[in-house]
């Protein structure tokens, strides 16, 4: 409020300017002006956030129009905080078991020691996770894959016990996903990179807090919710709000939970959605606009199911899309260049005939092309690894054409883009 010597209260007038581009640059140009020659814009904001950024207010209302993913989905939580993946998560089984059955039977300060664990923090110490380990007595069930980054499958011990050895597991959404067979949504409340956008990935497994963002926590969403009943028989629903549901229900009448996961995940890669609401899709978690009638929804539910057969790297399609020449034998990865479609990986090896877009692919901040190869400098690429990396080509090569066959699907509510 602006209160004038007067006594009366009004709204205090809000304006904004942006000032983007390197150090010097911004000091030259704040050298150089004052508060009266910016080119300032006036801002009215608006309940109920009161932005204090520029908001194209006619597309707010619009984009509200649609359902948020956290409604509609409503069992739903951060991924999994390890508060030390060092030692929580490891590229194989044999790894991460030999970890923790040292790590469990040494003395707290050695253990801290010798894993560089550093000072225990306010929801996780080394006497904790050594106690929850011993409360289990290593068993070998206990130890799950999880989805570490965006195509980067590891193992960790999940116990499901807060505070041990992982600091915050989020039972309450992951116990889903290992009772039986489902899928999940990860995406993100807000993002900060500049680019936009581009948090949207599947699951079926336990997920971390930063698997499918580099900067900002993820979120988890189950499709399926699993019931003990009475410790008899258990069963499966799907984890959908019935009033969402009921409206989509009276649009697409043959609507089922799979097909509807598919058209959410077709949208949340519509390149024309992410620009147009790019704004939106900062602040809050992405809205999905209501199917304008089955005509629209079935194309994209088809392009969404085959996003999600291409992201959880299960289907036989990938071998057979495979164009890339790949690294023979055990080769250390020492460096990762791409020049003239060869992803070199140390002097003499490389990875042939590898599309730009697949090794310049964004999903939340990461570049998962590259970001696999360079979490495993120093290391050997089996053949069994160099078959993966091309598996990952395809698929970030695949969902860039199917992001631009998803752009042709009129979807989105008519008025000014």
């Amino acid at each position: 409020k602006h209160c004038p010597k007067d006594g009366n209260k009004s709204l205090a007038n809000i304006h904004h300017a942006d000032l983007w581009g390197n150090r010097e640059n911004k000091y030259t140009f704040l050298e150089k002006n004052t508060l009266k020659s910016v080119k300032w814009k006036k801002l009215v904001p608006s309940e109920p956030e009161y932005f204090f950024v520029p908001k194209k207010i006619g597309l707010q209302k619009e984009y509200k129009k649609g359902f948020a993913v956290n409604d509609l989905f409503p069992v739903n939580s951060v991924g999994i905080v390890t508060a030390r993946d060092a030692l929580t998560i490891h590229k194989n089984r044999e790894d991460l078991f030999n970890t923790i059955k040292r790590f469990s039977t040494l003395p707290v300060e050695e253990a801290r020691q010798e894993y560089n664990l550093k000072k225990d923090v306010q929801d996780w110490s080394v006497s904790w996770a050594q106690k929850d380990l011993k409360k289990t007595d290593l068993n070998p069930e206990n130890i799950q894959p999880i989805d570490y980054r965006p195509f980067d499958t590891r193992w960790t011990y999940y116990t499901g016990n807060s505070k041990g050895f992982h600091c915050r597991p989020r039972p309450d959404v992951m116990k889903h996903f290992l009772a039986g067979e489902n899928i999940g949504l990860s995406t993100t409340k807000s993002i900060e990179i500049k680019r936009g956008f581009e948090h949207a990935l599947i699951t079926n497994k336990l997920t971390t807090h930063h698997t499918v963002s580099i900067k900002e926590v993820n979120y988890v969403f189950p499709l399926y919710v699993y019931h003990n009943d009475f410790d008899i028989e258990i069963t499966k629903t799907p984890n959908l709000d019935p009033k969402i549901f009921r409206q989509i229900k009276e649009i697409v009448p043959d609507v089922t939970p799979e097909n509807l996961f598919d058209y959410i995940y077709a949208v949340l890669h519509s390149p024309e959605y992410r620009q147009r609401y790019t704004e939106f899709l900062k602040s809050d978690f992405p809205r999905i606009p209501y199917p304008k009638d089955t005509k629209a929804f079935h194309p994209l539910a088809e392009y969404g199911t085959q996003l999600r057969e291409l992201h959880l790297m299960e289907c036989d399609k990938l071998n057979d899309l495979i164009t890339t020449y790949p690294v023979d034998g055990d080769h250390e990865v020492k460096n990762r260049r791409f020049e003239d479609g060869k992803v070199w990986i140390n002097e003499t090896q490389y990875f042939g005939n590898v599309p730009e877009v697949a090794w310049e692919f964004y999903i939340g901040g990461y570049q998962p092309a590259q970001k696999w190869l360079k979490d495993r400098k120093g290391r050997k690429v089996s053949i069994d690894d160099s078959r993966h990396w091309q598996r990952i080509s395809v698929a970030l090569s695949e969902t860039d054409k199917i992001m631009q066959q998803i752009n042709t699907i009129d979807f989105l509510p008519k008025g000014k883009k």
